[in-house]
């Protein structure tokens, strides 16, 4: 296996089957509630081993917990207005990534707002024209626009986790 200095120059695809997004908040300051998001596509960029620029495309219509009323809820003008803004955007200009783990430092755009976020890299593997890593993360609501609810109902701070499989594209 090869860590991602070690990768060729080219463009690695999301495989949208076997990514998961996971987004969670505390509720009520008592528990916490996941929920995922569909990957609707997503590519990274790999040039002189360096990973140079990552772009994710999320359905953000796709927000699903295990309750469906949330769910109705969410996907309403009052958090993510979804009908309005149907995709969540993750862009990274700057991955640092060993097999050991890394960052990458980008933005999240929902809503018509741009927020930075800083994914800390937790697994990498590559082995031939498959990738697979782990990343988490954190980002406060409020400054992409989905602060309706006060922070002693929902956390002010959104938690994301990524388990992704990139394929090498030819």
């Amino acid at each position: 296996m090869k860590n991602a200095l070690e990768v060729s120059t080219g463009t690695w695809v999301l495989d949208t089957s076997a990514t998961t997004l996971t987004v969670s908040a505390k509720h009520m300051l008592a528990f916490t509630v996941p929920a995922t998001l569909t990957l609707t596509s997503g590519s990274i960029e790999i040039a002189d081993g360096e990973v140079v620029t990552v772009n994710v495309t999320l359905d953000a219509s796709s927000y699903t917990s295990k309750m469906a009323k949330r769910n109705e809820h969410v996907v309403s003008p009052d958090f993510l207005d979804a009908a309005k803004y149907p995709t969540i955007q993750f862009q990274a200009s700057y991955a640092a990534s060993s097999t050991a783990g890394g960052t990458a430092t980008g933005s999240i755009t929902m809503k018509g707002r741009t927020a930075p976020v800083q994914l800390t890299i937790t697994k990498i593997a590559i082995d031939g024209d498959t990738a697979t890593f782990e990343a988490s993360g954190r980002v406060a609501r409020a400054d992409l626009g989905v602060g309706k609810m006060p922070s002693l109902v929902i956390d002010s701070m959104l938690d994301i986790t990524v388990s992704a499989t990139a394929r090498r594209a030819y």
